[in-house]
């Protein structure tokens, strides 16, 4: 994957205290790498409905019969496609409840993308076969581990220039390495459509952002944009200070 990073680092204030009896400074670092996704995962129905159960079963049974022949046509490995569910539920008459109007019948179908480039055409693919509701659509990174290591690293770089930063504009210095650290990761995935940004940087934490290759792999004339997808990390420290 080609990089190109660009950050951006902004210094704040706020979320860092002094504390004069122990001499120490707690500050917070949050980073955010913004990742093309390569993966996705697509959730799906088929719903039928019919005044006979029997009937409506073995219309849905045709209709996802042919769906998972359009999946099958993509080359997606069968570990990769999965019925989720299956539910029937009555439809009574409007104007009498306790009359049966039609059976529906509904089963869910779940496909894993390794291909993003593969998502649009599938996905008409599936719709022309006879699916009639989409659930959701997530969009995933498969190297998730390699850059929440890399924003945690950001994290704590931004948190150790903000403790300097501060230090420095209060007359003080941050004596040795850090004594206390704390680290969280959360993000990597996108439902439903990719999106970027750094969604905690109006709260005024340092962070730093950073943009990861391009887009994912779409036809020139698509009509669904990958986007990006946000890896974040954020990380408390506190330093001695004298």
């Amino acid at each position: 994957m080609k990089f190109c990073a660009t950050f951006l680092l902004a210094v704040s204030l706020v979320y860092a205290q002094f504390f004069p009896d122990s001499n120490s400074i707690d500050v917070t670092g949050d980073a955010a790498i913004n990742v093309a996704p390569d993966r996705v995962r697509l959730n799906f129905g088929v719903e039928t409905r019919n005044k006979a159960l029997d009937s409506a079963v073995a219309q849905n049974d045709a209709i996802v019969r042919r769906v998972m022949a359009a999946v099958r046509e993509f080359q997606v490995d069968a570990g990769d496609i999965q019925t989720e569910n299956i539910h029937v539920s009555l439809g009574y008459d409007s104007h009498d409840s306790t009359l049966i109007d039609y059976y529906e019948v509904t089963k869910g179908v779940q496909v894993f993308l390794r291909d993003v480039s593969k998502f649009e055409p599938l996905l008409t693919a599936v719709l022309r076969a006879g699916a009639n509701h989409i659930y959701d659509v997530d969009f995933s990174t498969s190297e998730l581990r390699k850059y929440r290591d890399q924003a945690r690293t950001l994290a704590i770089k931004a948190a150790t220039e903000k403790a300097n930063d501060m230090s420095s504009a209060a007359g003080l210095k941050v004596v040795g390495k850090p004594v206390a650290l704390t680290a969280y990761n959360y993000g990597g995935g996108s439902w439903y459509s990719a999106c970027c940004g750094n969604r905690y940087g109006a709260q005024g934490f340092q962070n730093v952002i950073q943009n990861v290759g391009g887009g994912g792999i779409i036809a020139n004339d698509a009509t669904v944009a990958l986007g990006k997808i946000g890896v974040t990390a954020s990380v408390t420290m506190k330093f001695r200070v004298e």
